[in-house]
């Protein structure tokens, strides 16, 4: 049923009506009355646009009735559906219902009248069935037209694109190839938010004038697919060189600046594009690639024009099935740990192992943490995950407590800004029973710790280790470690280049020179702090780094990460 705020359309609609139908012939009786029943009559066909199941019949009652209040002039019936379609069409999102209700509307009123009219006899049916004819033939082209071609911009709509598509690939010589653009005007949603939609209207009309100058002249099939997406069809390509250029010649026909009310507002767009032999594609393939395309365009490493890769999507695709699986898969177990010893380099004792996650899945086996930790950090999903595994190292931690190690767990810039996290590691750690200072936290070298102070102090005051991995590469320097409670520092592997390359004095200048590693193991250790190379990998650069009184070691050169069983034996 129509809603209230809608009634004040309706009577407009049913004054538009009265008068169109008094203009074109004569209604007897007072106007209001007339004005009176084609309102019910507006009401009544609404109504019945929205009723379940759809019965065009009420369509056809109406047209009797006109008939039988004598508002029945031969040209009463095409003012009716001239005034009627658009009216009703702007009403509802089945556009087909609206012709075969004005349909029946037609034949009622149709039939009705030639049943009065009798012994008016073949003229008179002749005069009405023929406009019949043409009335209904006007509200199928209307329909057509609503159906396939956006109102705003006039161009062809995504059905009328999939329509044309498909008529590419069906009459492609063999060989053929095509391609489509997909073009995204960027800032649309600024316009809109600050000038409100006419000014958003009067934008994309502008673009699709300017892009319509560009397709003419290049034979390009242009489309509006909605919002301030348009598509263009290309025909005859040699690659997907052809596309970008064809892309590129859009997007700088962009109207940049857009300018209104004396205010210049920035307009650029982006692209994205696939191509191919048109034997090889469907229309629904194709748009999909190119949407998919679409959305990299712009991305961090991509510009403004991006081209459907098969191998990317795959891995796109890949990404997206594993987040799916992520929360099925905690619950189930199947994230487990490996461990990695770290190394004294004094004595080649086991001081400590580092937890390691992995995804264990059933049907690949090992996933190693760079294929899922950064979408658990995407999906949220890292803080229960981050929970359970600490846990999980904690236990084996507190199973090794006779052999001295410490644990060592890394913790995503996520699971740092979680105001839970010294809570988190406190029930851990009681839980397990694992004493404090065997647990090192291992924090992203990468992140701005000095953002999380109170949290790396709750977490010192529990008395767990406090390491910087992956130091010299992020936002940590010497000033975090002076002032922050951190008691390690994990190297970043570049520093192990600048001992393989310790005998060459033409790199004496690189900033990885051997002289910047010992002032940094000095630094550390006059501020208390224990220094791990990680990634070691060669006697001389274990040989190295004894030299440089470096602490610990961690790398191939030692062990590789294995099973908590082998641990077990490892330090049995």
């Amino acid at each position: 049923m129509w809603q209230p705020d809608e009634t004040a359309d309706l009577v407009r609609l049913a004054h538009a009506w009265t008068r169109a139908t008094t203009a074109a012939t004569f209604v007897p009786g007072p106007r209001r009355r007339t004005l009176d029943l084609l309102e019910s009559f507006t009401v009544r066909l609404a109504d019945a646009l929205d009723e379940e199941p759809f019965d065009a019949d009420a369509g056809y009652r109406v047209g009797q009735e006109l008939v039988d209040a004598r508002i029945a002039g031969p040209a009463v019936l095409g003012e009716t559906i001239a005034v009627l379609t658009p009216g009703l069409l702007a009403r509802t999102s089945t556009p087909t219902r609206v012709g075969a209700l004005l349909g029946r509307l037609a034949t009622g009123f149709t039939e009705t009248l030639r049943e009065r009219g009798a012994h008016a006899a073949e003229s008179l049916r002749r005069a009405v069935e023929e406009s019949r004819r043409r009335e209904e033939a006007g509200i199928q082209r209307r329909l057509t037209n609503t159906l396939l071609y956006d109102p705003l911009t006039g161009l062809p709509n995504r059905s009328k694109l999939l329509d044309g598509l498909a008529s590419v690939i069906d009459n492609a010589l063999p060989g053929e190839r095509a391609g489509l653009c997909l073009l995204d005007v960027d800032r649309f949603a600024a316009v809109t938010d600050t000038m409100g939609h006419e000014r958003g209207d009067d934008l994309l009309r502008l673009v699709a004038q300017k892009l319509r100058a560009v397709a003419h002249r290049h034979r390009y099939y242009l489309h509006h697919i909605g919002s301030d997406r348009f598509a263009a069809v290309i025909t005859g390509t040699a690659g997907p060189n052809d596309l970008i250029k064809a892309a590129d010649l859009l997007l700088r026909a962009l109207p940049d600046p857009y300018v209104v009310d004396g205010h210049a507002m920035p307009i650029t767009g982006r692209a994205g594009i696939a191509e191919t032999t048109a034997a090889d594609a469907t229309p629904e393939s194709l748009l999909r690639a190119a949407t998919i395309a679409l959305g990299w365009a712009g991305q961090p490493g991509t510009g403004p024009v991006a081209v459907f890769d098969p191998d990317r999507n795959r891995v796109h695709v890949r990404r997206h099935e594993l987040a799916a699986a992520m929360p099925g898969a905690l619950d189930d177990g199947q994230f487990v740990l490996h461990f990695q010893p770290v190394v004294d380099l004094l004595d080649h004792r086991t001081a400590g192992v580092e937890a390691l996650a992995r995804w264990r899945l059933p049907a690949t086996g090992l996933l190693p943490p760079a294929d899922f930790v950064h979408l658990a950090e995407q999906t949220g999903l890292i803080r229960p995950l981050g929970a359970h595994l600490l846990e999980a190292a904690c236990a084996r931690g507190a199973e090794w407590h006779p052999s001295g190690v410490f644990v060592s767990v890394n913790l995503s810039p996520v699971q740092l800004a979680d105001p839970g996290l010294v809570a988190t590691v406190a029930a851990a750690l009681d839980r397990t029973g694992l004493l404090p200072s065997r647990l090192q936290l291992e924090l992203t070298g990468s992140t701005e710790l000095s953002g999380h102070r109170d949290t790396l102090r709750g977490l010192a005051d529990l008395g767990v280790r406090l390491a910087v991995d992956d130091f010299g590469t992020g936002s940590a320097g010497l000033a975090d470690l002076a002032e922050l409670p951190v008691s390690a520092v994990k190297l970043a592997p570049r520093f192990l280049r600048a001992l393989d390359r310790a005998d060459d004095p033409g790199d004496r200048d690189e900033p990885d020179d051997p002289t910047l590693l010992a002032g940094v193991i000095r630094l550390c250790h006059d501020l208390g702090i224990t220094v791990t190379a990680v990634g070691v990998e060669t006697d001389a650069q274990a040989t190295a780094l004894r030299r440089l009184a470096c602490d610990l070691g961690q790398g191939f050169r030692f062990a590789r990460p294995a099973p908590a069983s082998d641990i077990t034996r490892l330090l049995g």
